[in-house]
Formats: C-alpha cells, structure tokens, sequence
C-alpha cells in the first residue's frame, strides 16, 4: 500500500510592505482551491532593508520605520499560516546584527524582532522555524528539498539543485525572485525549481539591476507521495493567473 499522497505550496519572497497585493491574493485563492496539507514558506517574509549590511547614515534606507515593513510580513504570515517558515537572508540580517553589533541597543531590538516574528510565526501555525544556514536551512519534504537560496546567477538553480537534491529527487528554491525549472542531468534524474516572489518587482533598490527583469510573480505547488512527487510553478499568464488544481492519478492494469 502506497503512504499517503501529501499535497503541499511553498512561496516566499513577499519582502514585507514590498509585497505585491494581487501576487499575495492570488497565492491566498490558489490555497483555498487547492487545500494543500503543509505550506512553507521560503523565506524573505519580511524586508528589513534599514537593517542591510553596509547601509550608511547617507542611504535612504537608513532612515526608514521598520514598523510597516514589520506589520506587513506578520499580515502576511497569519493569511498565509505556513506549517514551515525557513527564514531568509533578510531575516537573517537580524542575527547578524544580534551576533555583531558593538551596541547593546541594536542587539536588544534586534533580538526583540526576532522573537516576535517567530512568535508571530507560530501562533499562524509553523511547526517549524528553520534559520538561514546552508545546511540547518533545509526542510525535506520526502524527495524534495527545499531551502531560501544560498547561490545566485545565471545556474543557481541547478548548481542548488545539484548538491541538495537526492537520485530521482527534487529542489525548490527562493530567493533568486525567478520563476524557472532545470532538469538535473545525473543518475535517476531530479528537477530543480524556483519558485519566483510575491513582491513588487519595482523596489527602488533594484531598479538599478539588470536581473531584475528577470523577475517572476508565483510560487510553486506539488504532491508527493513515497519517493513519488511532483511539482508545478504557478504564475501569472498574460493578465490572468491559471490554477492547476486538480489531481488525476491513472494507473496501468496489470496483466
């Protein structure tokens, strides 16, 4: 007898008040359709761009509330309810500052936001909070792993792919803010995917990026069942978005 059949959504990269309203309720209709049994999210709930390594007293970022960016992403977690929630590299700028700041002042309001996101994350439901860290980082759902993104560029995704994916396995990404699939070209095969952003793809920081208009809008949905799986990016096509789901499994008659 097969275990049972698991359906599941992982999204992220909504980066706080950067969140794109119609993405996110998308996202929010998609999981009503779907009645997915575990959601994740990727990581980048929330922006934290005041707190970016090597900003100074002249960037604008620098003198900027966290407070809406804050209130966004907790809106989002309790809409959202992730069973998983691996933090990002955004979030991550917490621990760092917690880990190296010389102020006690910025350690302390640091720490402060981190335990009320992870508070905030728990009561919307996660299981598990996972750090951003390339190998305490990583959620196994069966054959696929899932993790924020530790490389970025052109072959991010299949270099990814490649080190955390098992034989015949799968890869599911953040981070990166692409929507793209790579097939994986070793033994038993594997599939490597990214599952784009939930944010608006004009912040002014990355104006400036010519991988920017690489960006894509979605997230990414499948089942597994056993060492059985798969996965499908779902996103905007034209101006409308196409929902996939409804599963149909068919099975050969023996002879």
């Amino acid at each position: 007898m097969k275990p049972k059949l698991i359906k599941f959504v992982a999204c992220g990269d909504n980066h706080g008040d950067h969140g794109d309203a119609e993405s996110i309720a998308a996202l929010l209709a998609y999981c009503d359709a779907y009645s997915p049994d575990i959601k994740i999210h990727l990581g980048d709930c929330f922006d934290l761009r005041a707190l970016r390594q090597g900003i100074g007293s002249g960037d604008a970022e620098s003198g900027e509330s966290l407070a809406a960016d804050l209130e966004s992403g907790i809106e989002f977690l309790r809409a959202y309810k992730p069973d998983v929630y691996l933090w990002g590299n955004h979030e991550h700028r917490l621990d760092r500052l917690i880990a190296s700041s010389s102020s006690a002042l910025i350690r302390d309001y640091c720490q402060d936001i981190k335990d009320r996101i992870n508070r905030e994350a728990r009561q919307a439901g996660a299981k598990k909070i996972l750090p951003y860290h390339y190998a305490r980082g990583v959620f196994r759902l069966g054959p696929i792993a899932l993790v924020h993104g530790y490389a970025h560029g052109q072959r991010a995704v299949e270099q990814q792919g490649q080190h955390y994916a098992q034989a015949g396995g799968a890869f599911v990404c953040g981070h990166i803010h692409r929507l793209e699939s790579v097939a994986l070209q070793r033994d038993k095969g594997g599939q490597a995917f990214s599952a784009g952003c939930l944010c608006d793809k004009e912040p002014g920081y990355a104006t400036a990026r010519l991988g920017t208009s690489r960006w894509g809008s979605g997230w990414v949905a499948g089942w597994v069942q056993g060492n059985d799986w798969k996965i499908w990016l779902c996103h905007k096509v034209g101006d409308r978005w196409f929902f996939q789901t409804d599963i149909k499994l068919w099975q050969p008659k023996r002879k």
